[in-house]
């Protein structure tokens, strides 16, 4: 599924400093994904594995700050598969 991100999410997602990708699974998740998102133009793809980590890290822990910052960066492109069931469907 490839989602294009609006400046302001995607300097959400670069709120998570790079030299904590080995700290834990959502730091790695989000700091493979600020290397993976185009800065011209926001796209971002994103496999099954990333849609279910997302919804996964975003909803199945409670209600902080990294599930929040995961909410702002990806509620408005992924909608309603962006669910607390996590499971986001790549064929939307």
């Amino acid at each position: 599924m490839t989602v294009f991100l609006t400046k302001a999410e995607i300097s959400e997602l670069d709120r998570q400093d790079p030299v904590t990708k080995s700290r834990g699974g959502w730091q790695s998740l989000l700091v493979g994904l600020q290397l993976r998102v185009l800065r011209s133009n926001g796209q971002l793809d994103l496999t099954a594995t990333d849609l279910e980590r997302i919804s996964r890290y975003a909803f199945g822990y409670g209600n902080g700050g990294w599930e929040s910052r995961l909410r702002r960066i990806f509620g408005r492109s992924l909608g309603t598969q962006f669910n607390r069931n996590h499971s986001l469907s790549p064929a939307a």
